[in-house]
C-alpha cells in the first residue's frame, strides 16, 4: 500500500482561505448531508459530494487543483467526476462525526481512485485517519495520497470543540501506475 506525504504542502494562509469557504458553504448549503456507516442524512459530517451544482469554487481552489495535479505526476490523467464539482470534493466533519470505513468506487475500466487529500482544519482531537487499519498522523496542509478505491479509510470520531476540514482532488489512474511507483511525485520527468 502506497502512501505519500509532503508537509506544508498548502501554506496556513491557503488553509484558511479555503476554511471560510467551506464555513460559508456550511452556512450556505453547498456542503449538506453526507451519508455514514450506509446512514444517509447524516448532519455530522457535510460535503459537497452530491451538490456540486449548488456553487462554483474560487479561483484558489483550481489553482491548487491544477498544483496538485501536477506535483502528482497525475496532470495527464483523467478527474474523478460524478463527485463535488470539478474534480474536487470537500467535507466538514462537527464533533461527534466521523467518518466510516469505506472504499471509493472504482473508475470505468476498473481505474482506481487515487486522492490526493489535504486537511486545511484538523480537530482539538481525535478525527485521527486511518488507512487498512494503519493510523496516518496528517498534520493541516499535509498533502498525503493513496488508492481511495483499493484501500479501506476512515477517520476516528472529532471531538471538542473544532471541526475537521478535508479537501479531496485526484484522478482515475492504473493501480499499478500507482503502486509500482511509475506515478512519480514532484518529478519534472513524469507522464
Amino acid at each position: 500500500m502506497r502512501i505519500e506525504r509532503h508537509k506544508n504542502f498548502l501554506s496556513e494562509e491557503e488553509c484558511g482561505v479555503l476554511n471560510v469557504w467551506v464555513d460559508q458553504g456550511v452556512k450556505n448549503k453547498w456542503l449538506d448531508v453526507g451519508i455514514s456507516s450506509g446512514q444517509s442524512n447524516y448532519t455530522k459530517r457535510v460535503t459537497n459530494r452530491f451538490y456540486g451544482g449548488r456553487f462554483e469554487y474560487p479561483q484558489i481552489v483550481l489553482g491548487i487543483l491544477s498544483r496538485i495535479r501536477k506535483f502528482c505526476g497525475i496532470d495527464s490523467y483523467g478527474l474523478i467526476e460524478g463527485h463535488g464539482r470539478n474534480g474536487v470534493v470537500v467535507s466538514c466533519t462537527f464533533p461527534g462525526g466521523d467518518v466510516y470505513e469505506h472504499q471509493d468506487p472504482k473508475g470505468k475500466n476498473d481505474l482506481s481512485a487515487l486522492r490526493c487529500n489535504v486537511m486545511t482544519r484538523g480537530s482539538d482531537a481525535g478525527g485521527k485517519l486511518y488507512v487498512n487499519g494503519e493510523h496516518i498522523d496528517i498534520e493541516v496542509g499535509e498533502l498525503h495520497c493513496y488508492l481511495a478505491s483499493d484501500f479501506r479509510p476512515y477517520v476516528t470520531e472529532v471531538e471538542d470543540d473544532t471541526s475537521r476540514v478535508l479537501w479531496m482532488f485526484g484522478a482515475y489512474v492504473p493501480m499499478n501506475d500507482w503502486e509500482d511507483d511509475i506515478i512519480k511525485i514532484n518529478n519534472l520527468g513524469n507522464k
